[in-house]
This record gives structure tokens, sequence and C-alpha cells, in this order.
């Protein structure tokens, strides 16, 4: 048996060195490959399918978060994270994720976190509902601006999507489908949990599968029974549920 499989992520190379020296020392996991970078991370978590990833929080560009978010967390494998964190952060670990490395840590430190990994693998692997908490709970709790960006996916290609290019964010099943004025792209993450991210002077639900930027909207013409249909700036129609009509025209600068 050649062991499970580990991603070590990181964006300083001693760092990633530490750990790689930790695992010769292992007969239960094995070295799948190392990563930079979050978008770097993206793209090996998906060619090399790790059972476990040694993920860094705060790196530049993306981070651990940004990584998970967008993986999705049913298609994210068991994650140590690696931090150097805040109080609340920690909390969150300590509820929710598989275990948490608190930097500078030892040999003896990383051998039980793959000790907890280990147990979480034989059982029967990662729990995405440990990782929708996790996410959830620093998202709320943490001390963060409203979301700035997303991670898409690009042909092969993860790449960062400024919410100021968003016109519009429909719900498609598991998965949410972002429209701007380049392109759509689909994102593994809830329409409910986007919009408590999103800056709500900028974005509002105007349908229960449907957040439009507020400023994508040329005008609104009346439908039928007290439905509207907005029509956005590069032409297309959006219809606005009238259960969101008065949220929507109050935000937009009218009375309901």
């Amino acid at each position: 048996m050649t062991g499970f499989r580990v991603l070590v992520v990181d964006d300083e190379a001693p760092a990633r060195a530490k750990v790689k020296r930790f695992l010769e020392q292992e007969t239960r996991f094995t070295l799948a490959g190392e990563a930079s970078d979050g978008t770097e991370a993206l793209e090996r978590i998906e060619a090399l399918r790790p059972d476990v990833v040694v993920l860094d929080v705060q790196m530049p560009g993306l981070t651990g978060f940004e990584v998970l978010e967008a993986l999705g967390p049913e298609h994210t494998p068991a994650v140590i994270f690696s931090t150097a964190y805040d109080h609340f952060a920690l909390r969150a670990f300590e509820a929710h994720a598989v275990d948490y490395l608190l930097k500078p840590y030892d040999g003896e430190r990383f051998t039980r976190a793959l000790d907890k990994a280990h147990a979480l693998l034989l059982g029967g692997g990662p729990e995405a509902g440990r990782l929708q908490a996790l996410l959830r709970d620093v998202a709320t709790h943490a001390s963060r601006r409203p979301l700035e960006r997303l991670v898409v996916k690009a042909g092969e290609a993860w790449v960062p999507l400024r919410l100021a290019d968003v016109w519009r964010l429909s719900s498609e099943d598991k998965y949410v489908r972002v429209y701007t004025a380049q392109g759509e792209h689909l994102i593994r993450q809830s329409l409910r949990a986007l919009e408590e991210r999103l800056d709500p002077a900028r974005f509002v639900r105007v349908h229960r599968g449907d957040i439009i930027q507020l400023d994508a909207v040329a005008k609104l013409e009346p439908w039928t029974h007290g439905d509207g249909i907005l029509v956005l700036r590069n032409g297309t129609t959006v219809v606005l549920s009238r259960t969101w009509r008065d949220a929507f025209l109050q935000r937009w600068g009218l009375e309901g």
C-alpha cells in the first residue's frame, strides 16, 4: 500500500519543505505534490485528486478559504489547515476542520494532525457539511468586507472574477450561473449562501432564483399579477417577482 496522498499548499518554500520532510517519516501518507499559491492549488487538486491537503490560509492572491469555496465542499479532500490566524478562526477550525496547525509547529504536532486525517479517511472520507459549516462561520463572524471577487473556471484554468463585472447571478440546481459582459460561468455555491456575502448596496434579489446588480438595470416594465420585467443594460430581461418588488424598488431609489 502506498498510503493516502497529500498535497502541500503554502506560498513559503521553507514551510512546504518542512511538511515534505515530515511526510518522509510517514508510512500512512505519501507526497502527491505541492502548490505555491491558491490558483495553483486549485489546478493541482483537480489534476492529482489528493486524499489530504495541508492548506495555508493566508496566501497572496487566493486565500485558503477562497480555494475551498471555488472547489465546493463536495469536491474537496480532507483539509488540514496551516495558519497563524486569529482566535475566532481557531475556534472555527476546532469546531469544523479535520485539524489545524498553528504556525510554527513541530513534527509531533504534525503527526497528530495526520492521525486525525487518517482516522477520518479510514472512516469514509471528509464530510462536506463540516467544511460548509466552517466557511459559513468564517464568512459570518470574521471581520471582513463584502465579497469582492469570485474564483471561476475558465476552460482548464481558474481565474478571479471581480464582482464589479457581474450583472446577474442565477440559481441552477446546486450551482450558480454568473453573468458578465465577458461571458457566463458556473460556480459550486448556492445562491442563498452567496447572497449573504454580497454587498447589499450593489446587489439585490429580484426572484427566487435571481440576484442582479442594481447598476445593471436599465428600466422596469410592468407585467402581470404584481410582477415586473427588469430590462438590463445589455438588453436581456429578468423577472421581478412581487415577493421582492418592494425591496428592489426601495434599493433602486423608488418607494414600493
